[in-house]
């Protein structure tokens, strides 16, 4: 399907507006020649009743008053044309110059009282005569409708130009006034658009639509109800959950512990315990990581936003990794222009940070530079961790700060992962009012950058 022809189902805006430029154009088109045919048959109609009372006089004043042929008979109005003839068909008196316009016509075998003519036309005349006996002979009435004609093919011309822009004014008027119709959605697509986990208790003012959209406001508000409620019992749920699980997780690590101390144990045994414990500290971190995002998500919780250096932060991000990157023979850059600040949580900056950071290094080769950047772009203040490494693939990128989502799930969960650092990394860029995005290539690396729109 043609984009165009795909662009016109879709759109209502579109479709409306050429609806209400097409039924404009019909309209203007059938009035336009409603319009025409009744001043044409008015015209016409009009030119033929003074043509019969022209002759009438005529009549009366030669059959009734007895008048003699002479010029006052030929004064009948400017419009006509005067032809006396005898039985014989010989002029007996005419208008000057009639016989120029209007030449003498040739009377049937039976030409009867009355006789209308109309002819020979030519380019600059339209002739139209009547033929009446008189008791001596005939009065011809002549007369140029070329005057008529002129003015009614000049207001048909004027129709048909009014005609062809009639399509281009409707479209232009239907596309405006659909577009203000259209308010009322624009302002459901806002609300829509702001809904955020911590203001799901907003509702749409049905008072500001019109009486047509009421009941979608109010199905809509209905269903954000429920979602608020089914969103505060999914949080309530995960925090609970997450409450529940750190006890006997602890408990279980501790009696670990207590067991792998007190030694005596087959070296097995041993490994196995030891493997126990690891299992052990995974689920704690997530615990954490998912009593986090409860918290994060809750709209009551409130984030204490302070002035931060943002040169003194990255370094604070970086103090924890240098052993780890030393190891690892990676090195860690810092790139920031000095006297850059930012309105943040110093605390909740550091954790998002750390998990790029430690995502950056973990996935890097050996060898490779891990970049931890801060610039200030048209966009706003971007921090970003950039890493050399394998890169992911496409198909993940539009789904990476998801919970539990991975591009790996085995390489994941043997290098510890459990899905939800970048979730935890998203959570606090929400908090903050900044936008997490992740660009990346394979074989080339991958940068994670947090963009603050108001720092």
């Amino acid at each position: 399907m043609p984009p165009v022809i795909g662009a016109f189902k879709r759109s209502l805006l579109v479709r409306l507006s050429l609806g209400f430029a097409l039924t404009l154009s019909g309209l203007v088109g059938a009035s336009g020649l409603f319009l025409y045919s009744s001043i044409e048959h008015i015209v016409y109609t009009q030119i033929n009743r003074d043509f019969i009372n022209t002759a009438k006089l005529l009549l009366h004043k030669l059959d009734d008053d007895r008048l003699p042929l002479d010029k006052e008979i030929l004064d009948v109005g400017e419009h006509f044309s005067v032809r006396v003839t005898d039985l014989a068909s010989k002029v007996v008196l005419e208008t000057h110059g009639m016989d120029k316009k209007f030449p003498p016509l040739c009377l049937p075998a039976d030409p009867g009282d009355w006789l209308w003519t109309q002819g020979p036309s030519t380019p600059d005349h339209t002739p139209r005569s009547l033929r009446v006996r008189y008791h001596q002979g005939w009065v011809q009435l002549s007369r140029d409708l070329k005057p008529e004609e002129t003015l009614l093919r000049e207001f048909f011309q004027s129709m048909l130009a009014l005609l062809a822009i009639a399509p281009v004014i409707g479209a232009a008027f239907g596309y405006w006034l659909v577009k203000m119709g259209l308010k009322p959605l624009r302002y459901l697509e806002d609300e829509a658009e702001n809904l955020r986990p911590e203001n799901l208790g907003i509702r749409i003012d049905s008072h500001r639509l019109p009486t047509e959209l009421a009941p979608l406001s109010l199905a809509l508000n209905h269903s954000i109800a429920r979602l608020e409620s089914a969103f505060a019992r999914l949080s309530e749920l995960n925090s609970d959950v997450a409450h529940e699980l750190r006890t006997p997780v602890h408990s279980l690590r501790l009696e670990t512990e207590h067991i792998l101390a007190s030694g005596h144990l087959p070296e097995a045994a041993e490994e196995q315990l030891a493997g126990m414990m690891d299992t052990l500290d995974h689920m704690a971190a997530l615990i954490e990581q998912m009593l986090f995002l409860a918290r994060s998500e809750d709209p009551a919780h409130q984030v204490e936003m302070l002035p931060l250096d943002v040169q003194d932060l990255l370094d604070t991000v970086q103090e924890p990794f240098v052993s780890l990157a030393e190891e690892s023979q990676i090195t860690v850059e810092i790139s920031a222009p000095p006297g850059l600040t930012l309105r943040g949580n110093a605390t909740l900056l550091r954790r998002a940070l750390h998990n790029l950071l430690a995502n950056a290094i973990r996935h890097s080769p050996p060898g490779s530079t891990v970049s931890l950047e801060a610039a200030s772009t048209p966009e706003g203040l971007t921090l970003a961790v950039r890493d050399r490494g394998e890169g992911i693939p496409k198909q993940f990128l539009a789904t990476l700060g998801q919970r539990f989502v991975r591009t790996d799930a085995s390489r994941s969960r043997k290098r510890g992962g459990a899905g939800l650092g970048l979730a935890i990394v998203n959570g606090i860029a929400k908090l903050h009012g900044a936008v997490l995005r992740i660009e990346s290539e394979e074989g080339v690396g991958t940068v994670a950058k947090i963009t603050f729109q108001e720092f």
